[in-house]
């Protein structure tokens, strides 16, 4: 698995789909800013969005480049790199590891890493491309059809509600039974960052001067979480 991980053709490969996905985003950014010169959008104003953009980008991703040390751990850095800056999570990876991990007898991811073979491995990677387009094979045939529905019911109907409250209670239930009752520190930590969350969330509501906290509660939270893992681990 480590040869794997490590090895210069999956290096090469996941930089072939990174820059083809760069190239993909510049193209369309540059027919997006054509057409809304053509639509008489001053170039200040584009400007002005753009730089919104970057920042609205650039704080988000602090979670997920704190979410990539963390899975680099298990997975390397080629493959984590690939999963966390395309269409992967780190809940879902972290997930998808640890029941392979278990399902071929390892302890831990640790294990799986130090002494996995390139066939075990293999199915991970299976399981996590394979297991993340099912999402798109869904929207193909019912997606449209799906946000028709809600944009219908949208001034008439609680319904939009009911069903994103739903999908929200269904990721709880699947993630955090995992969490709570597979391991003490690892439900401590997840504990330590639903506290930290919480708090910020009150912090930046009841507080206009520390209202900027809302954009940075899920970088915040990731990161007390891994630094509280330290002392879970010395009490446990």
């Amino acid at each position: 698995m480590k040869e794997i991980i490590q090895s210069p053709l999956l290096l090469a490969l996941v930089s072939i789909g990174l820059i083809y996905i760069l190239g993909f985003s510049l193209v369309y950014l540059k027919k997006a800013y054509s057409r809304c010169l053509e639509m008489g959008i001053t170039k200040e104003e584009l400007k002005k969005v753009i730089k919104s953009s970057v920042v609205f980008s650039i704080v988000p991703s602090l979670s997920i480049v704190v979410g990539l040390f963390a899975l680099i751990s298990v997975l390397g850095v080629v493959w984590s790199w690939w999963r966390l800056s395309v269409i992967g999570s780190l809940s879902y990876e972290s997930l998808i590891s640890s029941s392979v991990s278990t399902a071929l007898g390892f302890s831990s991811n640790a294990e799986m890493l130090a002494n996995a073979t390139g066939r075990e491995f293999g199915v991970v990677m299976i399981l996590m491309s394979i297991g993340m387009l099912s999402g798109f094979l869904i929207l193909i045939p019912f997606g449209k059809k799906l946000s028709m529905s809600v944009n219908k019911t949208e001034n008439s109907s609680t319904w939009k509600y009911v069903l994103s409250g739903t999908f929200m209670l269904c990721l709880f239930a699947v993630y955090v039974p995992v969490l709570l009752f597979g391991d003490t520190i690892q439900a401590a930590v997840m504990l330590t960052g639903l506290v930290i969350a919480v708090g910020l969330g009150i912090l930046a509501k009841k507080s206009p001067k520390l209202r900027w906290l809302g954009d940075f509660i899920m970088a915040f939270s990731m990161i007390g979480g891994m630094i509280s893992s330290i002392l879970w681990t010395s009490i446990f």
